[in-house]
């Protein structure tokens, strides 16, 4: 068994065995050779089967049976009507608890989506931890931090490409989903636009950092999904857009990504000067890997080599009282000349991870440093024969600490 399952099996363990009907689990444990009746401890078991020193040992001896022996753990659970306690050892119990250890094991098991992303059936179910204290007062440490009181909290814009004419990227609209449970439910104001041709997603971006809203909220995130490549021109990571119609199939159209956040300067954004922007990009950079050969379950979000037709607009710095260009954070799902992995049923590695660490540990950890929890996390994730990925971080003038305080508003 998978070190990640004994993991699994050990952390549910004292929430999972005082429910277990071992009476109806134990002839399904059998029918599904997790046991079999030449095994020496059977007839100890089977004399006291209800006691719950033995369901534990039953439960615990589990993980020495074999590489199947988790699935088929989950199998005789779901068929022997224990589906809480499966949903619970693959990471997906919502269930409210009512005393403080299992609420400690319901938490521990959302925050171990990640272990068992590549057996996953279904996505990650977005339930987030809610802050019962602000944390950006001058009290907690030296940094000072960005204020995030605000109700909303802050604008989110979530733009993702899924159909291009001779396919779809597979289970972008679960990211899609996710991400905007777990904004909506830590307090922010979503807007959602798919399938953007660069026109469009130039446009839509502009138009979003233009709404008065941004002025009475205390942070702004946009979130992109989509095919990418890097632009050899400028080498520099861009996105690939939606084809127009009758468009050359042969030329790609493409924005670059640092040609977005000359909308959000102190200049052209006045309402978000001095607040906190941070920008997420689920796209591969290049199509190099960082091993050779890809899982058949992953894919990546790649796209053929194109180069950026566009000009580069010079920004001209007037004298201000603050910097034109500050506050801003880039978090890339991979490194300059890298793919990124998407998986087909539950969605991209880094924004399925992203979404689990947020809406675990928002409520007490700045930005910066949840971020580096997904990098932690996302260093586990391997295909079957060994590619992986690696996030970039990357801070202009971001230089406070961000607590989104999830769910806790100040009273009016």
């Amino acid at each position: 068994m998978d070190q990640e399952h004994r993991e699994l099996i050990d952390s549910c363990c004292n929430y999972i065995i005082p429910n277990i009907n071992m009476e109806k689990l134990w002839p399904k444990l059998l029918q599904n050779k997790v046991y079999n009746i030449e095994d020496v401890n059977i007839q100890h078991w089977e004399n006291d089967i209800k006691n719950e020193a033995v369901i534990r040992d039953i439960v615990l001896t589990i993980k020495t049976r074999g590489p199947k022996a988790f699935t088929r753990l989950l199998a005789s659970l779901r068929q022997s009507d224990h589906e809480d306690l499966a949903d619970c050892l693959e990471g997906k119990r919502e269930l409210v608890m009512n005393s403080d250890i299992e609420t400690t094991v319901a938490i521990d098991m959302q925050d171990k989506f990640y272990l068992g992303i590549h057996t996953a059936e279904t996505p990650l179910k977005i339930q987030v931890r809610k802050a019962t204290e602000f944390l950006d007062g001058s009290e907690y440490d030296k940094v000072q931090k960005y204020p995030m009181r605000s109700k909303p909290r802050g604008l989110v814009l979530i733009l993702t490409n899924i159909k291009y004419n001779d396919h779809i990227r597979k289970a972008a609209d679960v990211d899609e989903s996710n991400v905007k449970d777990l904004f909506e439910q830590m307090g922010f104001q979503v807007f959602i636009e798919r399938n953007l041709t660069s026109a469009m997603l130039t446009s839509t971006i502009k138009t979003f950092s233009e709404k008065s809203e941004l002025r009475k909220v205390d942070s702004c995130f946009v979130i992109i999904s989509s095919h990418g490549n890097k632009n050899a021109e400028y080498e520099a990571s861009e996105i690939e857009c939606v084809p127009m119609n009758n468009s050359d199939p042969n030329k790609k159209d493409t924005v670059l990504c640092k040609d977005i956040l000359k909308y959000f300067t102190a200049e052209s954004c006045p309402n978000l000067a001095g607040k906190p922007k941070t920008f997420i990009f689920q796209l591969c950079r290049g199509n190099a890997e960082q091993t050779s050969v890809k899982h058949s379950r992953q894919v990546t979000d790649a796209a053929p080599s194109s180069s950026h037709n566009g000009e580069i607009t010079s920004l001209v710095i007037n004298e201000m009282t603050i910097r034109n260009q500050g506050d801003t954070l880039l978090a890339y799902a991979t490194l300059l000349n890298n793919v990124a992995f998407r998986d087909n049923e539950v969605g991209s590695w880094f924004l399925q991870i992203l979404c689990e660490v947020f809406m675990n540990h928002a409520y007490d950890t700045h930005l910066l440093n949840l971020l580096l929890m997904v990098d932690e996390r996302l260093k586990v994730q391997r295909t079957n024969n060994g590619n992986c990925q690696t996030m970039e971080i990357s801070l202009i003038g971001f230089n406070r600490n961000c607590y989104l305080n999830p769910g806790l508003f100040e009273e009016t």
